[in-house]
């Protein structure tokens, strides 16, 4: 069994006024005798061993207390990890910076051939530098989920897809992250830093895989690439490498809405961000557009849809200066979303030329939770009609299922329908002052709904019900059915198999299997609502 310790130094930059002034070295061990150990030039202040296995050792006087080191290898778990975390052996803290002036930490890897066999080598060692400058778990947070990318890539492409680091440019990982269109890629040290597959490669997993800390302000290092959340086949290669656990996303949405230069300062715009993040909060970041300065952080929007101004004049100094034109041709945009599980989720790059500012200014969606195009159509006719509203936080919430009351509204607005003068309600589980009373009272009297005697408004709309209630409203404009279809779940004695065979006969459905019992949602109604008046003969 032969070791190569291709032993990366692999080196994360630091980016400073001025540009990326360092470069990532992949050192062979198996033509060197040694390499130098910088702890022994240190004395050792600190150690901790916690839960995780993973040893950590600090050399600098600001990390000597084990609360401070446990809160790094706390900080070392927020990052997604699996089998390959076994393989670390130790996380490493120094006071300056060994490797050089803005170079913030290696990752020395190891790998071994066993016949043809590859596998990575146990006890890989993280180096942090900078310790007493860096002193919190925050200030490290990015550098350590970057070396940890490294491990994490390292342990997947040489375990998994068997390849040695020269020859990763042929990996799976290459083809789905789409390098064969820039010749700039490299996998040694023939060409700039940025470019260097192996930081490709850990800058992605802090993307996807990086803690919430790692993720606040932070950019790929690389602005003339993608990012991992714009190209699906990143995030469908690590679904196939991972599980079901991780599961494709479209990107999120990050849009310029508005501009307007600046009353004092013409040279500095305002600028108007709209953001549709579902479930959690995201991050805004930013950068200059040739990234040739460190990214920053924005602002923290929170879950929904948010639509903000951002004024020059109210930023700090290392922000509002990407507000200026002077400064700056163009500046970029990201949002990122934080996942405890799964994959983190990011925006596709704002990119906006202040020489043509105009060109980057979109219209915000009207519910960005709409993806199909049937159904964005639909929701916007349904929307103009006020047959349908959104939420509050801006959404429309195609998927959540349709009590009966709101059915009722949908379909009584459509048909234009009114409570016919001196009308009794007859059903008995309603009273004037319910909500939907007006709608359900209007269902009842036109015998849409409540022949049992009982509207039951908050209740939800099974399919079966709802193709009942179609046909009822709509008779005189559907076909009657030619023929009976034959549907997997439906049987022809079932109670609501004519409504449904003319639902299908009308091309108002084209579910088969068309599941019956389950609960109609707010999309399908709209579609099925939408369909239906495209048969009324135009005016």
């Amino acid at each position: 069994m032969r070791k190569y310790a291709v032993a990366v130094f692999l080196l994360f930059a630091m980016f400073l006024v001025g540009g990326k002034t360092a470069d990532a070295h992949v050192i062979d061990l198996t033509n060197k005798a040694q390499i130098q150990s910088y702890e022994d030039f240190y004395p050792l202040i600190a150690r901790y061993k916690g839960a995780s296995g993973v040893t950590i050792e600090s050399y600098s006087s600001k990390w000597r207390t084990t609360a401070q080191l446990k809160a790094l290898e706390a900080e070392l778990l927020a990052n997604k990890h699996g089998p390959e975390l076994s393989l670390l052996g130790k996380v490493m803290i120094f006071p300056d910076y060994p490797a050089g002036a803005n170079v913030l930490g290696q990752y020395l890897a190891e790998y071994q051939i066993s016949g043809t066999k590859l596998s990575l080598s146990p006890n890989r060692v993280i180096q942090l530098y900078g310790g007493n400058e860096f002193t919190t778990v925050e200030q490290l947070a990015t550098t350590l989920s970057h070396e940890y990318g490294h491990h994490f890539t390292y342990y997947y492409l040489i375990n998994k897809e068997q390849l040695q680091p020269n020859a990763w440019l042929r990996s799976k990982y290459a083809a789905a992250r789409e390098l064969f269109r820039y010749p700039s890629v490299h996998v040694d040290d023939d060409g700039a830093y940025e470019w260097l597959l192996p930081e490709i490669l850990a800058e992605d997993y802090v993307q996807l895989f990086g803690s919430n800390l790692a993720l606040k302000g932070h950019m790929q290092m690389n602005p003339a690439l993608p990012t991992p959340f714009e190209l699906s086949g990143v995030e469908n290669y690590w679904h196939q490498q991972l599980g079901n656990d991780y599961t494709v996303q479209a990107p999120l949405s990050l849009l310029l809405t508005g501009y307007a230069a600046d009353t004092l300062d013409p040279s500095y715009y305002h600028l108007r961000l709209y953001l549709y993040s579902p479930k959690t909060s995201a991050y805004i970041n930013a950068q200059d557009g040739k990234g040739q300065y460190a990214s920053v952080y924005l602002d923290t929007l929170s879950s929904g849809v948010t639509e903000k101004w951002y004024d020059p004049q109210k930023l700090s100094a290392d922000v509002s200066w990407l507000f200026g034109k002077n400064w700056n041709d163009s500046v970029l945009f990201r949002a990122v979303q934080h996942a405890q599980k799964g994959f983190n989720r990011g925006s596709t790059t704002l990119k906006i030329s202040y020489g043509s500012i105009d060109s980057a200014v979109r219209t915000r969606p009207l519910f960005p939770d709409l993806e199909d195009e049937e159904l964005k159509q639909a929701v916007q006719r349904l929307y103009e009609r006020s047959i349908v509203t959104g939420y509050p936080d801006g959404t429309f919430r195609p998927n959540e299922k349709l009590l009966r009351r709101h059915a009722a509204r949908m379909i009584v607005k459509e048909l234009g329908l009114k409570l016919p003068e001196g009308y009794q309600l007859k059903a008995t589980d309603m009273k004037p002052g319910d909500a939907g009373y007006e709608d359900m009272a209007i269902a009842e009297a036109y015998g849409l709904l409540g022949q049992d005697g009982r509207l039951r408004p908050n209740e939800y709309l099974t399919r079966a019900q709802m193709a009942a209630v179609l046909v009822r409203a709509y008779e005189n404009l559907y076909q009657k059915p030619a023929v009976n279809h034959s549907f997997a779940d439906v049987a022809p004695s079932f109670w609501a198999y004519q409504e449904i065979n003319t639902l299908a006969d009308n091309q108002i459905t084209v579910a088969n299997p068309f599941r019956p019992n389950e609960y109609v949602t707010r999309g399908q109604m709209a579609l099925f609502l939408k369909r239906t008046i495209d048969k009324r003969p135009a005016p």
